[in-house]
């Protein structure tokens, strides 16, 4: 694991909540210079701490109205590698994030698409058909409240 100072964590806090900062803009509100802190993100991004930059764009501005969880269970009695079922998900763009999970399932998928219809041909045309699965339960947002937080940081 990587060791992070105070300096480090006070970057991530920042950057966390505007990455579009300036290098001079950052270095003056982590009290460091323009030096130092150019450093510390390359060490930060080199060790993986700093996963990447990326931009937010709105489901509803792409016309993609429904986010939708879909729970997986695998019968894992006629499989070597549970992973390898849902690996083809991990390709389609309506898939944003998947996590291995405890309880009753095995898998939780988020997937974003544009209509009810649409979520209703993925899981019949991409879901249903996968190898190895033994129940698909799936649940829709109403309404999001909240989404890609930042992570604490003290």
């Amino acid at each position: 694991m990587t060791s992070l100072d105070r300096f480090d964590l006070k970057l991530l806090h920042i950057l966390q909540r505007d990455a579009r900062l300036t290098l001079g803009q950052l270095s003056e509100r982590v009290n460091l210079s323009t030096s130092q802190c150019s450093r510390r993100l390359a060490r930060l991004e080199r060790e993986g701490v700093i996963q990447g930059y990326s931009l937010r764009v709105s489901p509803d501005a792409l016309g993609l109205q429904v986010t939708a969880f879909i729970f997986l269970s695998m019968d894992k009695h006629r499989m070597d590698d549970p992973r390898s079922a849902v690996a083809a998900l991990l390709k389609r763009d309506e898939v944003i994030e998947c996590h291995t999970v405890t309880g009753n399932h095995d898998f939780i998928i988020k997937v974003v698409v544009g209509s009810l219809g649409a979520l209703s041909s993925f899981l019949a045309e991409v879901v249903s058909p996968l190898d190895g699965i033994h129940d698909i339960a799936t649940q829709v947002a109403m309404d999001t409240l909240k989404t890609n937080g930042p992570l604490r940081t003290d």
